[in-house]
């Protein structure tokens, strides 16, 4: 616990001083990241000492299995996380193919010294509406020299590190199980096609560690801080103690709004559960709450724009089982005339498998038992969980996942509880039946052996030269796609790829289409390229033109 809290200090703090000193500064610099860098290992040292020891948690035979295996596919995972290949630059996984470029763009508009707060790299006329700490970090790196493909090497390796530490710490291998395995029933595909393959891939609940872990950068930091907090609940209000000073847990709680706003939701509802399960510990709470209240309320509004920025928040009953994916895997399957009531559960089955009965009892054990620490920890995951299921949180309604990822990650320890009490034979064939699908899926997505091709290296290089007199903060028009080298090299364009603008519940359509008519010189006199917000013109192949 020493080393993981004070590695998550130093990274709170080092974020949180480079935002502050960024306002009066009007931008990240190599001296701004210089200062952050050394605020924050001020924070950490004390924080390491502070952290008491505890009796040391020795490793099974099972533990050490699946340490090895989330060790293995980490590596695997980042270190071919960008990559050149002759005049390629490529990744691994097709999942990070729009993600990534859109974190490259934004750790280098952030490190090219955009002012704070920053307007959205990726949406004229816009606030950056997102929490970028994880990109933050990177870009401070980048300020300090450190190449961007080494940078995100680096952070995805250390925080890897973290996860598996923090998921065994507080689940044990079933936790670690539970993120890298989680999955349904689609993997037994297998059978019939006698070639491993991420077969959740092409489903609602997909492989987290695949769709979510390798790329949502967001979760480097978040779900290693998050599950450290959550253990050191645990050891404080329910246990012997966790041995973190109590400004420990605070700094990273309340700076996490900048990393993760579902993180710190969840975290949130925790401790409302804690507080409502365990009146002795009300004052304590209470002492803790309220001073993080003002520093993670100024990062909500600064990254929800004073609370502007539209809610994703609808009654949505079904989650995912009428979107378009799943019909069209239905009518693969020869499936898709099926009655309505059938495909229904069929959704569920096939998605979950026997996770939702499994939680299911779980729910039941939490009733009947009536123990507090089992209804804070268990009862708020089973709680967001069942929500998730019937209201869509934001506008793209997979991101219901990252819900769904803290409620499944929360009620690991107390699911393998309820499963340990049962007879040896019983708890293999819940185990194989609940994480086979998703180790199908593991082995077929970490595969991959060709990579996709994210961009030319001649061609970034040549995009870099052709921009060289247009100043780094001027809006660029230029083709929406997440492949332009525009964009990897960190420009704020007019309009970023389609699939991140609506995911992000931007009203860009109108915008959309003039930016298509500017850049097929439908636009005589500039008119809409100025209502656009452009201040160039950039085509491939051709010289950038300034809009006048």
């Amino acid at each position: 616990m020493k080393t993981a809290g004070a590695a998550l200090v130093f990274v709170a703090v080092s974020v949180s001083a480079a935002v502050a000193l960024a306002f009066p500064f009007g931008g990240l610099s190599c001296g701004i990241a210089w200062t952050a860098f050394a605020i924050g290992l001020v924070a950490a040292v004390p924080a390491w000492r502070g952290i008491r020891p505890q009796d040391p948690q020795m490793p099974t035979a099972w533990d050490v299995l699946l340490l090895t295996v989330f060790a293995l596919a980490s590596l695997r995972a980042f270190l071919w996380l960008i990559y050149p290949v002759g005049d390629e630059w490529r990744v691994l996984s097709p999942n990070n193919l729009g993600d990534l470029s859109k974190h490259i763009q934004l750790i280098r508009y952030l490190a090219n010294g955009a002012p704070f707060w920053p307007e959205s790299p990726f949406f004229s006329g816009a606030s950056l509406n997102y929490y970028f700490g994880t990109d933050l970090f990177n870009s401070l790196l980048l300020c300090l020299g450190v190449p961007l493909e080494k940078g995100l090497l680096w952070c995805g390796l250390g925080g890897a590190a973290l996860a598996a530490f923090a998921l065994w710490h507080f689940g044990g291998a079933f936790g670690l199980a539970a993120l890298l395995f989680n999955g349904g029933l689609a993997g037994f595909l297998i059978f019939q096609t006698g070639q491993p393959g991420d077969f959740q891939a092409e489903l609602a609940w997909k492989n987290f560690f695949l769709s979510m872990f390798v790329t949502q950068r967001a979760l480097l930091y978040a779900l290693p801080a998050t599950l450290f907090l959550l253990s050191a609940w645990r050891g404080e209000f329910f246990r012997e103690g966790s041995g973190v000073p109590r400004w420990v847990t605070w700094g990273i709680y309340a700076s996490m709004p900048v990393f993760s706003l579902q993180a710190f939701a969840f975290l949130s509802l925790v401790l409302a559960a804690i507080f409502i399960c365990r009146p002795g510990a009300r004052k304590r709470l209470l002492a803790f709450v309220a001073p993080a209240i003002p520093p993670a309320t100024v990062f909500v509004i600064l990254i929800t724009n004073r609370f502007t920025q539209e809610s994703g928040l609808h009654w949505h009953p079904g989650w995912m089982q009428g979107g378009e994916d799943w019909v069209l895997w239905l009518k693969e399957k020869g499936w898709g005339d099926l009655p309505s009531p059938v495909r229904s559960l069929l959704f569920w089955t096939i998605n979950f498998g026997i996770s939702l009965p499994l939680l299911g009892l779980l729910g039941w054990k939490a009733f009947r038992s009536r123990d507090p620490e089992l209804a804070s920890f268990a009862g708020t995951g089973l709680l967001v969980f069942f929500l998730s299921c019937f209201f869509r949180f934001a506008p793209w309604d997979w991101d219901n996942t990252k819900f769904f990822l803290w409620a499944w990650l929360a009620c690991a320890p107390y699911l393998w509880s309820l499963i340990s009490a049962w007879p040896k034979i019983a708890r293999i064939i819940v185990c194989f039946f609940l994480f086979f699908s998703g180790a199908v899926s593991l082995v077929g997505g970490l595969d991959g052996r060709h990579g996709y091709k994210l961009v030319g290296r001649s061609e970034l290089a040549g995009t870099q030269s052709a921009l060289a007199t247009v100043p780094l903060m001027d809006r660029i028009a230029t083709e929406p796609i997440h492949t332009n080298p525009v964009i990897l090299l960190g420009r704020p364009v007019v309009c970023g790829y389609e699939g991140m603008l609506w995911a992000h519940g931007l009203n860009y359509q109108n915008k959309f289409q003039d930016l298509k008519d500017v850049l097929a010189g439908k636009d005589p006199g500039n008119r809409k390229a100025r209502d656009i917000r452009a201040d160039w013109i950039f085509v491939a192949g051709r010289v950038p033109v300034k809009v006048q």
